[in-house]
This record gives structure tokens, sequence and C-alpha cells, in this order.
């Protein structure tokens, strides 16, 4: 009977790791203060369009450039801009772009976007405000096979500008998915929920300073693929932004995890890899693989948050089989990874200290 007991705790205790999450004021708000670190990612990095239940997002082949970002979310009336929007609750900028900043008002049931402060070259600030009809960013709660639509309009003023021009636009978010994201360095994430955002926007005629000519309606149109695990972050782990404006395209990847860097080619999967014993118990494991000629070796061991841990070989090896002892004295114990790269060519095994 106990047996019984434990295998059905078992089987409720897995069935709510894996559930979906569900995203709601309390764990997708940010408050002033908070920052968040990301890598810049390869934008040639194939999007994932999974979607659906209990599925599998894989991103093992994302690549990084080795490229940092730090988003804030500060007080409205530390920007200069308190004036534009006096009813905003926070401000979300990322340091080193502090003109390009993003002015958010937060209920209860839903976050609404109440204006922009944009840094355009060339033309300087570009200040759009939603008063009337602000864009509403989410509701809550936000579940797997949710969806909601909303329209946004307002004005976008500039110095270059003299005359205020009008815009306006729709958006339409929904969660498509939710199941495990796959990174790189990174051990497995379940219970992720994928939300897509499709932005459209268009304006009025900018008329400019005279002597110069008019510009015509510019369209701006977007998507936003994000995966959200609330018991993790607020902010989306992963995020891919794609947005044309005015026909030139800019696309965007950003990871809160990092990752290998772009142009390292992966080992066929089928080298042979050993790492014996693994879980490793006694302070001392092996790293077993056969060279077919003599190549230039690197092994180094990161930690589950993607940190260099230590360096266990950089050289040459000859042909034929190699085995390198792997020291693991100063490692507490949990789940490490094991980067073998050969020739620039890389492999990546898992490594479980106890």
């Amino acid at each position: 009977m106990k047996k019984i007991y434990l295998s059905l705790f078992s089987i409720l205790s897995f069935s709510a790791i894996i559930a979906q999450p569900t995203l709601t004021q309390a764990n997708f708000m940010p408050t002033i203060g908070d920052t968040q670190l990301y890598y810049v990612a390869d934008t040639n990095s194939v999007l994932d369009n999974t979607t659906g239940a209990n599925v599998i997002f894989n991103y093992n082949a994302l690549r990084g450039y080795g490229l940092t970002q730090t988003q804030q979310f500060v007080s409205p009336a530390s920007t200069g801009y308190l004036s534009d929007y006096p009813t905003a609750t926070f401000a979300d900028t990322t340091v080193g772009f502090p003109g390009n900043m993003k002015f958010n008002q937060d209920f209860t049931d839903s976050l609404n976007v109440i204006g922009l402060v944009l840094e355009i070259n060339s033309f300087g600030s570009v200040v759009a405000k939603y008063d009337n009809d602000p864009e509403k960013f989410m509701v809550f709660p936000f579940n797997y096979g949710d969806s909601f639509s909303d329209s946004y309009g307002g004005q976008f003023t500039s110095s270059a500008a003299p005359i205020p021009t009008n815009g306006n636009g729709t958006t339409t978010v929904t969660a498509d998915g939710w199941g495990t994201l796959k990174l790189p360095m990174t051990p497995d994430i379940d219970s992720v929920l994928r939300v897509s955002r499709v932005e459209n926007l268009l304006t009025d005629t900018i008329f400019l300073q005279p002597l110069f000519p008019d510009i015509l309606p510019i369209p701006v149109n977007a998507t936003q693929i994000s995966y959200y695990k609330p018991s993790i972050s607020k902010n989306p782990l992963l995020s891919f932004v794609t947005a044309d404006i005015n026909g030139d395209t800019v696309i965007s990847v950003l990871s809160q995890y990092p990752m290998f860097m772009v142009g390292i080619e992966e080992l066929n999967e089928n080298v042979a890899v050993t790492i014996f014993p693994n879980p490793v118990n006694n302070n001392l494991t092996t790293l077993t693989f056969d060279l077919e000629e003599k190549a230039a070796v690197n092994v180094v061991v990161f930690n589950n948050l993607g940190q260099n841990v230590k360096e266990v070989f950089n050289g040459e090896l000859q042909q034929g089989q190699n085995k390198l002892k792997v020291k693991t004295s100063n490692l507490s114990s949990g789940l490490y990874f094991v980067n073998i790269s050969i020739d620039n060519k890389t492999i990546t095994k898992k490594m479980v200290i106890e």
C-alpha cells in the first residue's frame, strides 16, 4: 500500500511540474528597480515555429556574439518625460540605449503601453503618446489557448517635425504553445509558455521643417515570439523580434542564458565520447574519445548557468583513443556540461556530480 501511495504521489508531483504556466499580474508585472541581463543571439538563428500543448521548443543550435544588454525598469520621473506620461507606472528601458523607452501603466487585469520614446538616427528623439487609446500589452490571467486583439493610436512628435503626426495600430497576442524549452548550454526548462505578438502600425504623413520634403506614411509591422516561465522570471527567457519598418527588416534575438559563440561548428552526435563514472561520486571521472588524426582539443566544464567553472585541457592530442582525467573536488553537487572542442568543432555532454 505504501508503494502505491508513493507511486501516486510521484505521478501527481510530476504532473504538477510539467503543467502549463499561467501569466498573472503578480508573476508578470515588473517593479521599479528590476533589471534583466540578456545575451544577444545570432540574428541568423532559426525561429522554432512549434506550437501546441506539451511540445518541444528546440533552440540547441542557438549561437551568440558574446554581447549582452541589460533591461531596466525605472521610475518615469527619472527619464525626463514625466510630463508627457503623467499616468505611467514605470518605464521599460535598456542600458546603452537610454533614449529608447516604453512607458507602461499597470492594472490588476492588464498591462498597457501608453507611449514610446525612440532615438532615430539622423532624426532625433521621437515621442509617441497613446494617451486616449493605449495599447494593451497583456491581460491577466493568460493561459495556453488564450488570445486577444487591441487597437491603439496616438500622436508622434519630434523636434524635426513641427506638426504632430498621428499613428494608429493593432496588436494581436496569442498563447499558442507550451512545453519544454531546449537551449545549448542550459538544462531543459519545462512548463514554458510560448506567446506570439503581432503588431501593425501606420503613421500619417510626417511634415518636416521647411526646405525638407515630407515623409509619406510609414508602415511598421512586427512579430515577437517570447517564451515565459513565471517561476523563473517575469521577463521572457528567450525572445525573437522581427520588425519591418517601411521595407527595412530589423531582427533581434535575446536570451537570458548564455550560448556558444557564432562560427563554432558542432561535431556529429555519433562521435564516441564517454564520461565514466557518471554520476561522479569520488571527485574524479574520465573523459574518453577517439581522434581520427592529431588535433587541437579544448575541454571546458560549464555549470547549469552556462558559466565556465573549469578548464580540463587545452592543447594538441594524438590520433587514436584519448583519456582525460577530470577532477571534480572543487565543484559542488549538481548538473554540469562538458564542452569538448576538436579543431573548432564542438560537442557537449552532461555530467552529474553527487
